[in-house]
């Protein structure tokens, strides 16, 4: 009898050294979890850029400086917050007209101002390397032509797009075209006049998260 029971633990644990391992039970309240790809701007980022914005008569123009925070709203559609600077001649153009009223004949980079704007960007599929967007926003700016010691409120509409490639993790090069059309008021008795202008700018775009 104990002969029996002793081939019945050996042919017990034979088995129990042979048996392979349960595979592991993933836990369903472990949310899988990708990073975003390197197209992708990410829930929050940040862009400086560089160029030039030609302006004309009330509207300023020369060297461009933006500066841009975004926040992702949906899949496609981004809010795209910007500050830009305006950097022209302050030459005098002004004079007055055979009625006594005061005409400005500013050039496309004459004058300066600071503007700050909310803007909507869309994000298109990507064309190989090139990943387009179209933007539009409404802008709030401050204008001044010192020589002609004009200076004026603008509310202008933006409207345009441009393109961004990525070059690494986290970090895209920009490049886009930016249409301004709107209204300013303006001192020295000019009043209400049309603004109209158009950036090119490049820079580089910095994921954040």
């Amino acid at each position: 009898m104990s002969r029996h029971l002793i081939a019945l633990a050996l042919v017990v644990a034979g088995g129990a050294a042979h048996a392979q391992p349960a595979a592991p039970v993933p836990d369903p309240t472990v949310a899988a979890t990708t990073s975003p790809g390197d197209d992708d701007p990410g829930d929050q980022g940040i862009a400086a850029e560089l160029g030039l914005t030609g302006g004309g008569r009330l509207t300023p123009g020369g060297l461009r400086i933006t500066g841009h925070y975004l926040y992702q709203l949906s899949a496609r559609d981004w809010f795209d917050g910007t500050a830009g600077f305006t950097f022209g001649s302050g030459r005098a153009a002004c004079f007055r007209d055979r009625q006594d009223a005061v005409v400005c004949s500013h050039g496309l980079a004459d004058g300066s101002g600071i503007e700050v704007s909310a803007n909507i960007r869309r994000l298109f599929a990507p064309q190989g390397a090139f990943r387009p967007f179209a933007r539009l926003g409404l802008g709030l700016g401050l204008v001044r032509f010192g020589d002609d010691d004009v200076s004026g409120v603008t509310i202008p509409l933006h409207g345009g797009g441009g393109v961004r490639v990525s070059v690494a993790p986290s970090i895209a090069v920009v490049a886009e075209a930016d249409l301004a059309l709107g209204f300013g008021d303006f001192s020295r008795g000019l009043g209400l006049a049309p603004q109209l202008g158009l950036a090119v700018t490049a820079g580089a775009e910095f994921r954040l998260q």
